[in-house]
């Protein structure tokens, strides 16, 4: 008898929950489907309108006008953006592509084609915007805009082809807190994020410092590379001052093995961070695209996983091999050296002013014959001349070693003429650790400290 009522009461309780849930389920449906897709279309417009102007000094875009692996359509362009609440936009930018008309024949003559070139220039301009409706919430750059119509505007070349980008921009993702935007170009499919710019920072001197910072760390006069650490693989990233980076195993061919990433720098607060275009993959389930530079540490970190990184060539490695490429380094008595070494450089370059000999540098370099060596440059009775010291470059790891071998040419005459050549000399063949004078990714001007005697050091510049 319990039982009997005991499952007529369960029934009661089950008929209500599906009565309940059917009921839950209607004006669930009810209140998605009440309004129109017009309607809400335009809510959608309504809510990604009120997030893009939710920055009041707008967004660092950046822009990739195609997915090609060459300049100037397959570079990224940093492009700033602000959208007022008017439907007015504000678009400035630096360093625009240009494509001109130059001959490849001599001067008056031969074949003309198109090349790219770059106006380093920073510029404003305003039009208008909307987040139109088509098939999803497109952000539209409606009027024509200088600098934004710029990359896809066909008359900036006789093929009409332009610059091949976008103008007009499918809305992926926009958080509700308006910590970034991610924009998809209509046409050419390619991903731009957008992330705040503070307010209070100016568009000019934003633009100004990104460039001081980019040029700093990837300066175009540095025959180096830089070095990508993804766990047990390693890369080298060739050409990073023009944006389009080579990246290929470190051990690998730069043709056989090239695959181009372009990348871009913005800057939120104190801090740098350089986005690839393309995401690398690491391993399974775990990518690589976006990293910070610690200025502690002189590299660039993977900003979800700081065992990813980005750093500069090894200064020892690059000490030996600028010289094996036929360039030198070079120190003179202006140069920054420990007190030892200026003692004995500044003897060397009085007791040969003495007898009329007068030092002008002394540098590291390959002799005529093809030897690394250590060369003295000097003038006498009105003649410029070179002696050169035999040496030998080993690198372990951040070390390397100088040797002195010497000789029975010209040079050894001259040492004997001069004792305290062999002094210098001597004190220059020793071991030392490499290091940058300023950042790792700049090898222009090194440092090289004695292992044995710390306040041993001299300022090498490479020409």
């Amino acid at each position: 008898m319990q039982t009997s009522i005991m499952n007529k009461i369960f029934s009661c309780i089950l008929i209500f929950a599906i009565v309940f849930g059917l009921s839950s389920c209607k004006n669930e449906e009810d209140d998605i489907f009440n309004a129109s897709a017009a309607e809400r279309l335009n809510a959608a417009s309504a809510l990604y309108s009120a997030r893009l102007t939710a920055q009041p000094n707008g967004w660092a875009m950046q822009y990739y006008p195609t997915y090609d692996d060459e300049a100037p359509n397959g570079k990224g362009y940093l492009i700033l953006t602000r959208f007022n609440k008017d439907f007015t936009v504000d678009v400035s930018g630096y360093d625009w592509p240009l494509w001109v008309l130059e001959s490849s024949g001599s001067a008056g003559g031969g074949d003309t084609e198109w090349k790219c070139r770059y106006v380093s220039e920073y510029r404003e301009a305003t039009s208008f915007w909307e987040v139109i409706t088509d098939n999803g919430p497109v952000l539209s750059f409606n009027s024509y805009n200088t600098n934004m119509h710029y990359f896809s505007d066909p008359d900036f070349r006789e093929t009409g082809t332009g610059f091949g980008g976008d103008y007009e921009f499918i809305v992926v993702e926009a958080p509700e807190d308006a910590s970034y935007m991610m924009l998809k170009g209509k046409k050419r499919g390619t991903y731009n994020l957008l992330t705040p710019i503070e307010e209070g920072v100016d568009y000019a001197e934003y633009m100004a410092d990104i460039n001081q910072f980019r040029n700093k760390i990837f300066p175009s006069n540095t025959p180096t590379f830089n070095v990508i650490h993804l766990g047990d693989s390693i890369y080298k990233m060739e050409g990073a001052e023009d944006g389009l980076p080579n990246i290929y195993p470190y051990d690998g061919d730069p043709i056989a093995n090239e695959s181009f990433n372009p990348y871009l720098i913005t800057r939120r607060g104190e801090n740098y961070y350089m986005r690839f275009r393309d995401v690398r993959e690491v391993k399974e389930d775990v990518t690589v695209q976006d990293f910070m530079y610690n200025k502690e540490k002189d590299v660039f970190e993977s900003v979800d996983d700081p065992q990813y990184y980005i750093c500069g060539d090894t200064v020892s490695r690059f000490f030996i091999a600028a010289i094996g490429q036929n360039k030198s380094w070079q120190f003179s008595r202006s140069a920054e050296m420990s007190d030892n070494v200026k003692a004995v450089y500044d003897q060397m370059y009085n007791d040969m002013k003495a007898r009329k000999y007068t030092l002008s540098n002394v540098v590291f370099m390959l002799n005529p014959e093809g030897n690394v060596a250590l060369s003295l440059r000097y003038n006498y009775n009105r003649q410029n001349s070179s002696v050169y010291y035999l040496l030998s470059t080993e690198q372990d790891g951040e070390d390397v070693t100088i040797t002195y071998t010497p000789s029975s040419d010209s040079s050894e005459k001259l040492m004997e003429l001069f004792p305290v050549i062999r002094d210098f000399v001597n004190l220059l063949a020793q071991r030392f650790t490499g290091s940058a004078a300023t950042t790792q990714f700049d090898l222009n001007t090194i440092k090289l400290t004695s292992v044995q005697d710390p306040n041993t050091w001299i300022i090498l510049t490479l020409r």
